[in-house]
């Protein structure tokens, strides 16, 4: 009898051991270190740029030259499929419409989606690089609108740089412990075609992270009338909070959301604030321009008469490991006429560290009342 207890009790702890390492390597697959060892053993080009503080971001020409990782403090802030081989996850640029008349992305119907292949991942080549600094990436595609009315010629080009901390000569922050990682990025879209493409195209900055967090944007007025959700199903109520000077939006990642913030009233950043462990935090936020008197070209499909969107929140619909958010900035309807380029410059900042300091980081660089900010 003893004997059967022993061997019961050692294959619990065997079944145990057993979960515990399937889970520590399911979680492995995301870090930086795992994700290149996939892409070396591929045979798959990638560029890894260093700051100072030992955070580093990996960019990969073959999967739409996206920022695929970024790591501050030894782990990856991004959120990865965990298929590295997919290709999917970390940051990356698009174009908007998604639909609608002038969009490509979506069927005209909304049904499904249309062959992007040639944008994302597109065939990315270097055009300029400084080792460990700087990469300038571009993509030549042809598409048609929805409409077909536009026959679109264009290249997509991707900047990518190193960012020094902004709070590095800051004496309010002399001896504060935190991580920091800072990326200066660049898409630029140049119209081939000999037809003027009047403000129908813009850009579009996305980054993808691990859900559970916060996804805080400040606004010029707190109000209902700031923003928006009826992208697809509605976010629910339980979700938004109301701050001094931002909205908080809880990331669920297993619910899909999106909400969009209108032009006149958002401050050009968006922030995302999550817990990794206990006393230790991420705080991720992009800053980027914006025109409140110029068109913007994404807009739900039951409001295409409407102006479009200039920040937009996501929460995708998986479960586990495939559940993801994304905070987004958008450009205004880009003025292309033949051979002409524009750009649409964002700021990425990465911050690691206990909630205290990141309050403190995030009253200085993001939103006054960011210390007061609700969190989820």
């Amino acid at each position: 009898m003893k004997k059967t207890v022993l061997v019961f009790c050692f294959f619990w702890i065997f079944l145990g051991l057993a979960a515990s390492l399937s889970g520590t390597s399911q979680e492995s697959k995301n870090n930086m270190d795992s994700i290149i060892k996939v892409l070396k053993g591929n045979k798959i080009d990638f560029y890894v740029f260093s700051n100072d503080q030992g955070g580093k971001f990996l960019v990969v020409p073959k999967y739409g030259a996206r920022i695929l990782a970024a790591e501050v403090g030894g782990d990856n802030l991004f959120w990865v499929h965990p298929d590295a081989l997919t290709g999917q996850g970390g940051q990356r640029s698009w174009i908007s419409p998604e639909g609608g008349a002038k969009g490509f992305i979506f069927k005209p119907d909304w049904q499904g989606n249309r062959d992007f292949f040639m944008m994302d991942p597109g065939k990315y080549r270097i055009v300029h690089q400084e080792s460990g600094q700087k990469i300038e990436l571009v993509n030549r595609f042809q598409n048609h609108s929805n409409d077909e009315k536009e026959h679109y010629d264009l290249s997509l080009t991707r900047k990518i740089g190193l960012l020094e901390d902004p709070l590095k000569k800051d004496q309010d922050f002399t001896g504060a412990e935190y991580f920091f990682l800072g990326i200066d990025f660049e898409h630029c879209l140049k119209n081939f075609s000999s037809d003027t493409l009047d403000r129908i195209l813009a850009l579009w900055n996305l980054i993808q992270i691990p859900p559970g967090g916060t996804m805080v944007v400040p606004v010029k007025e707190v109000t209902s009338n700031a923003w928006r959700a009826n992208y697809f199903e509605p976010i629910p109520k339980e979700y938004v909070r109301n701050n001094p000077d931002s909205i908080s939006f809880f990331i669920d990642g297993s619910r899909r959301y999106k909400v969009g913030i209108r032009p006149e009233s958002a401050s050009g950043v968006i922030a995302y604030i999550n817990k990794i462990s206990e006393g230790d935090f991420m705080l991720v936020f992009m800053t980027f321009p914006v025109k409140p008197d110029f068109p913007y070209t994404d807009r739900p499909k039951t409001e295409q008469n409407t102006n479009g969107d200039a920040i937009q929140l996501y929460s995708h619909l998986e479960k586990g490991p495939l559940a993801f958010g994304e905070l987004e900035c958008q450009s205004w309807g880009l003025d292309l006429k033949p051979g002409s380029e524009e750009s649409f410059p964002v700021k990425i900042y990465l911050y690691r560290g206990d909630i205290s300091i990141l309050k403190k980081i995030g009253k200085r660089l993001v939103c006054a009342g960011f210390d007061k900010a609700y969190l989820y």
